[in-house]
């Protein structure tokens, strides 16, 4: 099939060539000819979700593979891919919205429909990983909890790691109550510039910023954290958004290493 859609992906990952990466559009042309919504049920088991997961993969240039995904739960559990004999069925049953690998040809991804998702990458010692960061997990520290594992589980050096943030809602949209900032407040009290005023009772709260001093936080440089820059909410790109749709569809970020 013909997407007719560039796929969006990050320019700093396409320097890696034994990488494979990419988030997926709301709209492909089907085989005929019709626009169709892709991933328009989420991530639910359909049939059709596994057809739109078989043609995404294809369309970046996996094939004849099975994506690895989790039981996202809003938390900071990771999930660590370390058995080629694991079946994929047998990963999506585990409750974690982070995992790594080390193990080429296993696609892994996170779907979100605003929460921020983010591929992660240390290219010396060739592991990778995709992170569900939305609200919770976010107060919660999962970029930090997961540079922290590549380094407990795989010798990470933190100044070395790449990360990429995806499509996510911006500080633009996110409208949130005020008890909703309070333990980014906590974690970062002298940090303002991840929130703004709303109205009464109310803040605008930046989720890229909140990774962003997090991954610092973690040991990475400035210079290897990248930002795609789109709002869910509100981009002119179409992307799916819980937040100004209510029930909607999902947005696949994945990532492999090639065999």
């Amino acid at each position: 099939m013909d997407s007719g859609l560039e796929k969006l992906r990050f320019d700093e990952f396409e320097t890696f060539p034994e990488l494979v990466h990419a988030v997926s559009p709301r709209y492909f042309k089907n085989d005929q000819g019709e626009v169709e919504e892709l991933f328009d049920r989420g991530n639910d088991n359909s049939e059709k979700t596994k057809e739109h997961v078989k043609w995404f993969l294809k369309f970046i240039g996996i094939e004849n593979q099975s994506l690895f995904l989790v039981n996202q739960v809003h938390g900071d559990n990771i999930f660590i891919l370390d058995d080629p004999a694991l079946e994929f069925s047998e990963v999506g049953k585990v409750p974690a919205d982070a995992l790594l690998t080390q193990i080429s040809g296993k696609p892994i991804g996170i779907f979100t429909a605003d929460c921020l998702p983010i591929l992660v990458y240390d290219p010396r010692l060739k592991v990778i990983g995709a992170i569900h960061a939305g609200r919770l997990g976010s107060a919660k520290g999962i970029v930090f909890k997961v540079v922290r594992e590549m380094v407990r589980v795989y010798g990470s050096h933190p100044e070395e790691v790449v990360v990429g943030f995806g499509p996510a809602i911006g500080k633009c949209c996110y409208e949130v109550g005020e008890d909703c900032v309070q333990p980014f407040k906590e974690s970062f009290p002298d940090e303002i510039n991840w929130f703004r005023s709303g109205p009464p009772g109310k803040c605008f709260l930046d989720l890229i910023a909140v990774n962003k001093m997090e991954a610092e936080k973690a040991g990475l440089l400035p210079e290897n954290i990248f930002s795609m820059g789109h709002c869910t909410c509100c981009s002119t790109r179409n992307l799916y958004s819980y937040r100004r749709e209510g029930e909607t569809g999902r947005i696949l970020t994945t990532i492999m290493l090639r065999p």
